[in-house]
């Protein structure tokens, strides 16, 4: 037996143009062979112009939305602040209105000399009592007081209550001190409950012209102006020493 001889054979490449420069000499090189790029190359290429564009055109779409919902939300924050704080301001009138106005005194008072002693005077935009004040203002005994819808020059209105000390039947004549209790209102009305003899039943009226009586129960209608959803209830707030006859009223 002849010796054979043991022939490891390699794979085939391809070369490219600047290679088969060299190789030209050992045989024969055929440049139409392309050589695939290494992943080295691939991953050395990088973005194109249009992938930049696109990522940045997707971002300025993600930025959009995040800022559109932070504004949403904060919107809605300062909604809720105000329809909180609102409601709160419309509490704490109500409270106070049901606790004084109801709270009015069978105390005679005068506005101006020679005028006859009254207890109680209303109309439809302003209403005159002797009522305490909360201790917590500092101000103790009774004071003449005015509930009225107030209207500026702008034509807005406002329920501002004043008041004055008490100074029994000698005419008040003092410069009184006002508070606006809410602002922001389109207008609202005034009534009492009463009647004009014993024994018919009571009805609300517009005005209460009694010098010597005073009526069953105060209502107080508002209509807010105000931006944000809070309501403004009718009040009615019985009078505790309220008899409820007006002997010069009309029904």
């Amino acid at each position: 037996m002849g010796n054979r001889t043991n022939m490891r054979t390699s794979p085939e490449r391809s070369y490219g143009p600047a290679q088969c420069a060299h190789i030209s000499a050992l045989g024969v090189c055929d440049s139409r062979i392309p050589i695939p790029h290494s992943r080295r190359a691939q991953r050395a290429r990088g973005f194109t112009l249009l992938e930049i564009l696109l990522a940045l055109v997707l971002l300025a779409f993600v930025m959009a939305g995040v800022w559109g919902a932070l504004a949403g939300a904060t919107r809605i924050t300062h909604s809720t602040d105000a329809v909180m704080a609102q409601g709160e301001q419309v509490r704490t009138v109500q409270q106070f209105l049901r606790r004084y106005v109801s709270a009015a005194a069978p105390e005679p008072y005068t506005t101006r000399p020679g005028a006859a002693p009254r207890m109680f005077m209303g109309d439809a935009s302003s209403m005159q009592y002797v009522a305490p004040l909360p201790m917590q203002s500092g101000h103790a005994g009774l004071y003449l007081q005015t509930l009225s819808l107030h209207t500026d020059g702008a034509g807005n209105v406002s329920l501002e209550l004043a008041y004055q000390p008490y100074t029994n039947d000698a005419p008040a004549t003092q410069t009184p001190v006002t508070h606006r209790l809410l602002a922001d209102l389109h207008g609202g009305k005034f009534q009492y409950l009463g009647t004009t003899a014993f024994g018919q039943p009571p009805s609300w009226r517009d005005a209460w012209r009694s010098n010597s009586g005073m009526p069953l129960a105060v209502r107080i209608d508002l209509d807010p102006a105000w931006r944000a959803r809070v309501p403004f209830p009718v009040m009615v707030i019985p009078l505790h020493a309220g008899e409820g006859f007006d002997a010069q009223g009309v029904p």
